[in-house]
């Protein structure tokens, strides 16, 4: 009798595994050379691989468990990946390995509204590239005039395709993608932007990596919002000397942190409205220090020399592994901070005549 009712639980245990909520990514990409295919997992700065399988003959199988919906990448091979809204079903991967775009994946229905969305967005892009290729064209002939006609008509683009991804996340609170929207639009987005979306998210949705990692982005960026006092920080200036940030900003009435880098097109773009800014205000008690996000020191002098910025500068020269980013918050340059002689956040992300019109009330 028990070695009846052990079988009997046995075979309760068996069932109960192979019902355990699940996916099961099935692939038929053609021309893919055999070798492994990889599912990954982005998490903050951390990628971990969840599953991988053998590839032959442009075939294979990936499984696995997922608490909710998350987009992974899959790694069909060098540069080539392909993001896929994974939930506890069967999904489908079909098409060319020559053509990731038009691969077609089934039985996701995350998947399914990330694709609708995509196409929306899609059809934005393909406007925005003949922009860019007119563009071209134009900065060839030394046309300024349409050049800055097709900047007007680009900014114009950005803005509703930005708008077409807020209205979906604000519309769909429930949707897993949202969070993944969120994410992709977010750079440049104070705390309250952020956090007001995410307020709207549902208990499950809030459950996803993208979420999670855009909350904490909040509570960084609530960290150092106006009224905060800045953290403190030291990096080397451009001969080695070590700079702290305490020590710039109490010798001034008020200190610009600027967030640059040589290699960033609209930081170099603004740099000479903070020249014309520092001439006007800098013997009143303005000043700024400069934190570069280069890696490359030539680079980086370089363009210092080359756009007359001529007040405190440093890097740590990590690139975008700059440990300011981390303390701050930035994940987007051009990016500043207006600090007053205390140490307190007067202002952020001041540009073009903002900028002049904030120091210049406060000089006042």
């Amino acid at each position: 009798m028990r070695k009846i009712l052990y079988f009997a639980s046995l075979v309760l245990l068996v069932a109960s595994c192979s019902t355990k909520p699940h996916f099961t990514i099935t692939g038929n990409v053609e021309g893919l050379p055999d070798g492994t295919v990889y599912l990954k997992l982005r998490s903050g700065t951390q990628v971990t691989t969840i599953d991988s399988a053998k590839s032959v003959g442009g075939k294979f199988v990936l499984k696995g468990t997922v608490v909710v919906p998350e987009q992974y990448g899959l790694v069909l091979g060098e540069r080539k990946q392909v993001g896929v809204m994974v939930e506890n079903k069967d999904i489908t991967v079909t098409g060319k390995a020559d053509d990731l775009k038009s691969l077609v994946i089934k039985g996701s229905v995350s998947q399914d509204e990330m694709k609708t969305l995509d196409e929306k967005s899609g059809a934005l892009n393909n406007q925005m590239h003949d922009l860019y290729g007119k563009y071209s064209e134009a900065k060839k002939a030394g046309n300024a005039e349409v050049m800055a006609k097709l900047e007007k008509q680009r900014d114009s683009l950005d803005d509703l395709q930005t708008q077409v991804m807020k209205n979906f996340i604000a519309s769909n609170p429930n949707s897993f993608v949202a969070p993944v929207i969120l994410q992709r639009i977010q750079y440049g987005m104070e705390a309250d932007e952020i956090d007001g979306y995410l307020k709207k998210f549902s208990a499950e949705v809030m459950k996803n990596q993208v979420a999670k990692g855009l909350a904490d982005r909040v509570a960084v960026l609530q960290s150092v919002a106006v009224g905060k006092m800045a953290p403190d920080f030291t990096q080397n200036d451009s001969i080695g000397n070590p700079v702290k940030l305490s020590d710039v900003y109490s010798k001034h009435a008020y200190t610009l942190v600027d967030f640059w880098a040589s290699w960033c097109g609209p930081c170099r773009g603004e740099n000479p409205n903070v020249v014309a800014v520092w001439k006007d205000y800098n013997a009143k008690g303005f000043h700024v220090m400069g934190v570069s996000y280069d890696n490359d020191k030539g680079k980086w002098l370089q363009a210092v020399a080359s756009d007359k910025l001529t007040w405190t500068q440093v890097s740590d020269l990590k690139g975008w592994g700059n440990a300011t980013a981390a303390i701050y918050g930035i994940n987007s340059i051009p990016a500043n901070l207006l600090i007053d002689q205390t140490g307190k956040i007067v202002g952020r992300n001041l540009r073009g005549e903002k900028l002049r019109e904030t120091i210049a009330g406060l000089l006042k």
